[in-house]
């Protein structure tokens, strides 16, 4: 499913930060991407009705510290570029 996601999101114009296969139409149009160490693609929370029981599961998972480290300097990279 990683790659779906990616590829969807690569062709509506939204590639994931960190995204290097998927960006060629990206780069085409003149945008540049997000630099990362790695992928930022995170479910943080996820829910679907069981296929056996009928119940409904929700599962909730806070990012990993690297993820969260990204998403921190990513944001403060973007406040000093609008504080110029």
């Amino acid at each position: 499913k990683t790659h779906q996601i990616r590829i969807h999101l690569a062709e509506s114009g939204h590639p994931l930060v960190g995204e290097k296969v998927y960006i060629r139409d990206h780069f085409r149009h003149g945008y540049e991407s997000l630099p990362s160490r790695r992928l930022l693609l995170h479910a943080h929370t996820l829910g679907f009705v069981h296929p056996t029981s009928g119940e409904t599961v929700h599962f909730t998972s806070e990012p990993p510290e690297d993820f969260a480290r990204e998403l921190r300097s990513l944001r403060r990279e973007r406040a000093q570029r609008r504080a110029i």
